[in-house]
Parts: C-alpha cells; sequence; structure tokens
C-alpha cells in the first residue's frame, strides 16, 4: 500500500486520536473495541493499524495524552520556580479549573482509571503509576518549599498528604464536568480553603 502524503496522514492520525481519546475516556479499556473507533474516525480497521499496532499501544498514547493535560494545566505551574508557598499550592486549584475548561474532557475521563488487570495492559497500569508518582512528587515538592519557608506545618503528614491531594485531584476532576463552571469553582474554592485552614501557619485564607 502506497504511504498517503504527509498532510493526510496528520489528518488520519488526528481523527484516531481525538476519537480514541473520547472513547476510551468515556468507556474504559474494556468498553472500547477497535472496531469502535475505527468506525467513529470514519476509517477502516487496516487503515487505524497502520498508525497503531493494537488496542494497548492506541490507548497508551491517549494516557499519556492525557496526563501530558494534567502536567500542562496543574502539575508544570506547579513546578514553576517563583511566587511565593501559598501561590503554588493555589496553582493545583487553578490548574483543576482550567483542565475541566479544556474541550478535550468535556465527555468525560473517568475511563483512564478503567485498565483491566491483566498481563496485556501492564504496561498501561505502570504509565498511569509513574504518572500518579510524578505528579505527588510535584505536589510533594511544593508542600515541602512551604514548610521550609515556615508557612506550612504538616508535621510527619507531608508525604501522605501529598498522596491525598492526588486523590482528591482525581475524585473532584472525574465527576465535576458534569456541574457549571461557578459549581466547580465553588468546590475548588472550598478545598483550598480547608487546605490552608488546616495548615497554613498565617491563618490567611487564599483568595481563590
Amino acid at each position: 500500500m502506497a504511504r498517503k502524503p504527509a498532510h493526510e496522514q496528520f489528518d488520519t492520525l488526528k481523527a484516531i486520536q481525538d476519537r480514541a481519546f473520547d472513547l476510551f475516556g468515556r468507556f474504559g479499556y474494556d468498553g472500547v473495541s477497535i472496531g469502535a473507533i475505527s468506525s467513529a474516525a470514519g476509517l477502516s480497521k487496516g487503515a487505524l493499524y497502520w498508525h497503531y499496532e493494537s488496542k494497548e499501544a492506541l490507548f497508551l498514547a491517549c494516557l499519556r495524552r492525557l496526563h501530558s493535560l494534567f502536567d500542562g494545566h496543574i502539575f508544570d505551574r506547579m513546578r514553576e520556580p517563583g511566587g511565593d508557598p501559598e501561590a503554588r499550592v493555589l496553582r493545583l486549584f487553578q490548574g483543576m479549573a482550567r483542565l475541566l475548561q479544556d474541550p478535550l474532557v468535556r465527555n468525560g475521563i473517568a475511563g483512564y482509571w478503567l485498565i483491566p488487570d491483566s498481563p496485556e495492559t501492564a504496561a498501561l497500569a505502570a504509565e498511569q503509576r509513574g504518572f500518579e508518582a510524578r505528579s505527588a512528587q510535584a505536589i510533594r515538592d511544593v508542600l515541602a518549599a512551604g514548610v521550609d519557608a515556615g508557612r506550612f506545618n504538616f508535621g510527619d503528614d507531608l508525604d501522605d498528604m501529598s498522596r491525598a491531594i492526588i486523590s482528591i485531584v482525581e475524585a473532584v476532576i472525574l465527576p465535576l464536568r458534569h456541574q457549571t463552571p461557578d459549581d466547580v469553582h465553588r468546590t475548588l474554592r472550598v478545598l483550598a480553603r480547608t487546605l490552608f485552614r488546616a495548615y497554613d501557619t498565617s491563618g490567611a485564607l487564599p483568595q481563590f
């Protein structure tokens, strides 16, 4: 089979990625077939397999795309130097609000947490665990900087708090697509103010 021109290959690849990202986000790995993706993209299965050798490979590409969204909206901004500790912590909640407004998550992303436990999907589960570990480290670094500056006091809870915040991020992000932006903002505002009330040594509450 002759290769398509580069621009046609790009268009086909984008159609596959966009449709697969949406379907996997809604229905998970087991809930989506290659046939469903190729049909949604307006392609044959052969055309899809031209770009991806397996469903696992396509899901992995979509999973990494999701992780890049989390990083771009939340964790990379938290990693940026500068700003006082409170401001860097607030970037977490501000980033969550931005993520929920991203068109790519409009139809839901809960399916990416529905990775079956099987040898076929072991690489997918490992990718997800690695992302969560990196994200928890980014949060820990920011919280630790606040502790070092005397702005936060987590006692012995720093590591546990970092992991707990990852769970909170996931718990908040997954269902909130069904709520209005105002509802989302109110929920995130309560979570941010609760964190600051519990651990901010200054007693100040964030403007968020």
